[in-house]
């Protein structure tokens, strides 16, 4: 909804390939937000043929939703406290009966982590390869999106370090 009207499908695709890795969605949450918006007079909404099946519906931004965006972009930087679930699993981690239940636990995270790494650093990579700008002189839109990538990108090392170091300890804990 940023530049042109887009499906809930289209933002879901959005989500999955370049934001992920700080914004999580799922389509049962795309289709009410839109919904709010399209209530609020943020967005508006439009049928549009679809090569496969009923019509689709496209939504774009008004320009009560530009402003609205205008001033979101303006305001303190939205840092809500975070949930992460395995930090909860961790904080319990002292309960379970099998010590090596914990270093299962972090060698999971740890591939998890590796993997997630791996995927952004090939987003940056073909990201490179395709933009002879990339990064610091990419124009304004992406220049800010690539920042996401940075800091996702060093996150993913950051808890890739942290379940090295926590299996390092556990072992030592267990011989």
């Amino acid at each position: 909804m940023m530049n042109q009207p887009v499906s809930g499908y289209d933002i879901k695709q959005e989500f999955d390939h370049s934001l992920k890795h700080f914004w999580f969605a799922e389509l049962s949450q795309i289709y009410p937000a839109l919904k709010k918006l399209v209530r609020e007079g943020l967005a508006e909404v439009h049928s549009a043929a679809s090569e496969k099946g009923p019509d689709k519906k496209l939504y774009s931004r008004t320009l009560k939703g530009s402003e609205a965006l205008s001033a979101w972009l303006k305001s303190e930087p939205a840092t809500a406290p975070v949930r992460h679930g395995f930090m909860g699993q961790l904080f319990f981690m002292g309960n379970r009966e099998d010590p090596h239940v914990a270093l299962a636990f972090f060698q999971d995270l740890l591939a998890h982590f590796s993997a997630r790494r791996k995927a952004l650093e090939a987003v940056e990579a073909n990201w490179k390869a395709n933009d002879p700008s990339y990064p610091d002189k990419l124009p304004d839109e992406p220049f800010y999106m690539q920042m996401t990538l940075d800091i996702g990108l060093n996150l993913q090392k950051t808890y890739e370090d942290w379940c090295i170091r926590s299996i390092a300890r556990i072992e030592a804990r267990l011989n």
